[in-house]
């Protein structure tokens, strides 16, 4: 099965670091990355003792002034 709406983040799983890490939508599908629609990103919780790391929050807060 699969979303209707379009994808706007890709999803890495760093297993050894137990780190979700949202990530601007890469242009190029990756089949080891998630690409994940607004509704999903929103929703989604990670594994319990995993913490997620949102870069495109840091990649907003670095370009401002």
């Amino acid at each position: 099965m699969s979303c209707p709406d379009e994808p706007i983040a890709t999803i890495a799983l760093r297993y050894a670091d137990r780190l979700v890490v949202i990530d601007e939508l890469r242009p190029d599908r990756d089949r080891r990355l998630l690409d994940l629609c607004a509704r999903h990103v929103g929703a989604m919780t990670p594994p319990v003792g995993w913490v997620v790391e949102d870069a495109r929050l840091a990649a907003v807060s670095s370009a401002r002034p």
